[in-house]
């Protein structure tokens, strides 16, 4: 404790003096350098775009004949900056003596500047940061505890990583503090958009699932709970040099779901309420093929991790209830899962998340990615979901190479990685959960999932970008990068190809795995025909377990008897 504290102490003196190559401020706003580039990035409002910018200029370097663009500005003295614009660039020399000159540009955005200074590894590592908001003049130095974070994308081969900060006051205690008017909290995450090629698809498949997802079982008595996270656009430098665009967004953790909290009596016994799991690996559990035990003295289990009740604080952890409803997927006959399902599980909101997977063809999102929640396990052991992770959505595979590979991500591929649970689910159609589906996806095909909707919400969340100047500086910096496969950065380019990928998706998706039921459509083409015999003969054949709309009369064999009832509505006797 003393030694962390004295680091605290010494990183306060640090943040006190701003420290740093080439100090500029205007109008006391910091313009950070970039010392890959030699540039200053300053943070101001939205609204001071397309108008000139009248600023007073100081620095703590020890300059002389300061010009910017050509004109002479001394330290202390008003500068006019002409129709300030993110493309624009506002040439800066300066002389130390007579014999170096410094120079670079003035660039300026309005997206917040975080500066982070510090040794970052996959621990927790006491940090410096500084945020430079549009709306305020003066820096906000803040302290932190920051580390990497990420599975696949925390591998030693990529370099543009995400990262999980902690604020803390003076004296180490956890800090709270608000951003874009999002929950007040000491938790916050950096999502790099790592392998993106348009750094912005996590975002927006997020904030659709916030948007289309019902609210869970639950929602009477936590009306504010979210299935997912919040969040904004930030630039950040990393140890003095420009990192790029990231997400700054909330933590998906038991305060966003708002569960129940864990009981601790006077003797330390422990009663389990509100509970979390994330399914980070693909394994027989999180695929719920497999039912082997589990032990509440480790973590992690079959690919899931807790993530409430805090390990770190809480062992033993309670397995039992999240072992329960994979085993009961797993072991459970046709009829039993058909009646029972709803006990164990959430069913309308995972219903809206198999329409959610299937619209954004999230490639990495049917098995892992997804948080599983109790509420309150003392009242209902009922299970839900939370949505994260989505960036290999919208055509974006996990790698780059080749760029859009048709094999995984074409827009008429169907998606085909799954749980049990949704498998079942669809193929099985307990209380018509597959008529239901299709009915509730035409409904938000109306709104929400309307290719205009869709396409909208990546411009939306683009165009600003763009302006603040942020997207070209994101691919001077990052493009044909090892986290990209060496692919360039091309933003209008892979926006046109959303742009498309969502008019052929979203029409596939009518026609094959959303079409309404007609009885009889085996092979689900919208007529009943000989080639629903075939598939049904065929399927005899290989001795295959039926789905819903091939089993004609519901009794979970497929024989003569399916073949004649389509014969029958074929010949218009039924």
């Amino acid at each position: 404790m003393v030694i962390e504290r004295f680091i605290i102490v010494i990183i306060a003196c640090v943040m006190m003096t701003l420290s740093g190559s080439a100090q500029i401020t205007l109008n006391s706003r910091r313009a950070v350098h970039d010392s890959r580039t030699g540039d200053w990035l300053c943070s101001v409002p939205e609204s001071t775009f397309g108008t000139d910018f009248t600023a007073t200029f100081n620095t703590s370097e020890p300059w002389i004949n300061i010009t910017i663009d050509g004109d002479t500005v001394a330290n202390g003295s008003s500068y006019t900056f002409i129709q300030i614009a993110g493309d624009k660039k506002y040439a800066l020399v300066a002389h130390i003596g007579d014999s170096i000159t410094i120079s670079g540009n003035i660039c300026f955005t309005f997206l917040p500047i975080f500066e982070f200074t510090g040794t970052f590894n996959n621990d927790y590592q006491i940090s410096e940061i500084i945020a430079n908001l549009p709306q305020n003049q003066g820096p906000t130095p803040m302290l932190s505890k920051l580390k990497h974070r990420g599975g696949s994308t925390n591998s030693p081969e990529r370099l543009k990583r995400n990262y999980h900060i902690k604020f803390l006051d003076a004296d180490s205690q956890k800090m709270d503090r608000k951003f874009f008017g999002l929950r007040n909290d000491n938790s916050w995450i950096l999502d790099a958009g790592q392998i993106d090629m348009l750094r912005i698809r996590n975002r927006v498949s997020t904030e659709l699932w916030l948007d289309m997802s019902r609210k869970p079982y639950y929602g009477d008595q936590e009306p504010k709970a979210l299935l997912g996270v919040r969040g904004d656009f930030i630039e950040l430098f990393l140890n003095g040099q420009y990192n790029g665009i990231y997400a700054l967004t909330e933590a998906l953790d038991r305060k966003q779901l708002k569960l129940a909290k864990l009981e601790t009596d006077s003797a330390g016994v422990n009663t389990f309420h509100g509970m979390l799991w994330k399914a980070k690996n693909t394994d027989g559990i999180t695929r719920m093929t497999s039912s082997y035990g589990y032990s509440n003295n480790q973590a992690f289990w079959g690919g899931l991790e807790v993530k409430y009740p805090d390990p770190d604080d809480v062992m033993p952890t309670n397995w039992k209830t999240m072992y329960n409803a994979t085993r009961f997927v797993n072991t459970s006959d046709n009829n039993t899962f058909r009646a029972q399902v709803g006990e164990y599980f959430d069913i309308p909101v995972i219903m809206d998340y198999w329409i959610f997977i299937n619209a954004i063809h999230g490639v990495d999102s049917g098995v892992k990615n997804i948080y599983w929640a109790v509420y309150d396990d003392q009242e209902d052991k009922k299970v839900t979901l939370a949505a994260w992770d989505l960036d290999c959505t919208f055509g974006q595979n996990w790698i780059n190479y080749p760029l859009h590979n048709e094999a995984v991500v074409s827009p008429t591929r169907p998606l085909g990685s799954f749980n049990k649970l949704l498998l079942r689910l669809h193929e099985l159609s307990p209380d018509s959960f597959s008529v239901k589906a299709v009915e509730r996806y035409q409904l938000l095909r109306q709104t929400l999932l309307n290719e205009d909707s869709l396409k909208q919400r990546f411009h939306t969340r683009l165009e600003p970008l763009d302006r603040a100047g942020a997207l070209a500086r994101e691919t001077v910096r990052w493009t044909k990068s090892t986290d990209l496969s060496r692919q360039p950065l091309n933003f209008p380019a892979e926006l046109e190809y959303i742009d498309n990928w969502i008019d052929l998706h979203m029409t596939y998706l009518d026609n094959a795995r959303f079409r309404p039921y007609i009885k009889g459509d085996a092979n689900r083409d919208g007529v009943v025909d000989v080639g629903d015999i075939n598939v049904v003969v065929n399927e005899i054949l290989a001795a295959m377990t039926p789905v819903w709309y091939e089993d004609m009369n519901n009794d979970d064999v497929l024989d003569i008897a399916d073949i004649n009832a389509i014969i029958n509505i074929m010949l218009g006797k039924d």
